[in-house]
């Protein structure tokens, strides 16, 4: 599987082109698809000037950024659940009035849990909305 930058989408498999938006993997390809850097102007094969556009290339720091805020994030909420599980189970063997609110903090960190599997996904299309918008402002 591979993710489009462009247009922030799966392709799966191991594709050349974007499925969706029809751009290249990070290298510029010929007709013939011939793999060339994605600086190329002249396929260094068979000499075509007729290359793909390569998606956006996506800085280091904004890869770095999406692992580490997925790995800070899951462990922030595997902490919570364990602290959840650990004080439900003392509740439950020595007072059971208190058993409704914990059963509520479980369906809240239910819902985190089901949140944190979105997020790199929302961020991802952060960072991308926000190197667009650099990029248009390039332009003009």
């Amino acid at each position: 599987m591979k993710y489009c930058y462009n247009c922030n989408r799966v392709t799966v498999g191991d594709p050349l082109f974007c499925n969706f938006c029809g751009k290249s993997y990070n290298v510029k390809l010929c007709p013939r698809l011939h793999i060339n850097p994605r600086t190329a102007e002249v396929c260094s094969q068979c000499g075509s000037r007729d290359l793909s556009v390569p998606q956006p290339k996506v800085p280091l720091r904004v890869r770095l950024l999406v692992v580490l805020a997925s790995i800070v994030l899951g462990l922030g909420i595997l902490y919570l659940v364990l602290l959840f599980v650990v004080l439900f189970l003392n509740q439950l063997f020595t007072r059971t009035d208190v058993l409704g609110d914990l059963v509520g903090i479980g369906i809240i960190l239910a819902l985190l849990l089901w949140m944190w599997a979105l997020v790199p996904l929302w961020l991802r299309k952060m960072m991308h909305r926000l190197l667009r918008g650099k990029d248009k402002d390039r332009r003009l």
